[in-house]
C-alpha cells in the first residue's frame, strides 16, 4: 500500500516540476516574443508579426497540454534554426533590423532551442502536459 502512495507522490512531484519548468519557458518565450513584436513595430518591420502572434498562441496551447501545438512549435523552431544555420554558413545574412531586434532574435532562437529540447526530452514536462489534457 505504501508503494502505491509513494508512486503517486513521485508522479505529483514530477508533474509539479514539469509545471514549473514549462511555466518558466512559456512565460520567457511570451515575454521575448512580445519584446520582438514591439521592437519590430517600432522599427517598421511588419513581416514577422503574424508569425510572432502564432508562436504566442502556440505557447499558450502547449501550456494547456495540446500535443499538436507542441509538435508544431518544435517543427517551426527546427526550421528556423536550420534556416539561421544555413544563412550563417552561407554568409547571406543582411538585415534592416536594429541591433536590439537582432540581439533579441538571437536570444529568442537560443531559448527556442532550449524549449524544443525540453519539450522533446523532459519526462516531467510530458507528465504535466498529459495532466493538463485530462
Amino acid at each position: 500500500m505504501t508503494d502505491g502512495m509513494e508512486n503517486e507522490d513521485l508522479i505529483q512531484k514530477q508533474e509539479k516540476a514539469g509545471k514549473r519548468i514549462l511555466q518558466s519557458l512559456i512565460v520567457t518565450n511570451i515575454v521575448l516574443f512580445a519584446m520582438i513584436f514591439i521592437v519590430s513595430l517600432k522599427d517598421g518591420i511588419l513581416g514577422n508579426l503574424l508569425g510572432i502572434i502564432m508562436m504566442i498562441i502556440l505557447c499558450l496551447l502547449i501550456y494547456n497540454g495540446f500535443q499538436a501545438a507542441k509538435w508544431i512549435y518544435i517543427a517551426i523552431n527546427s526550421f528556423n534554426i536550420l534556416n539561421l544555420l544555413y544563412a550563417l554558413f552561407a554568409g547571406s545574412i543582411a538585415t534592416k533590423a536594429s541591433l536590439l531586434l537582432n540581439v533579441l532574435t538571437v536570444i529568442m532562437l537560443t531559448l527556442s532551442i532550449v524549449t524544443t529540447v525540453v519539450l522533446i526530452f523532459s519526462g516531467s514536462v510530458k507528465d504535466f502536459m498529459y495532466k493538463q489534457r485530462y
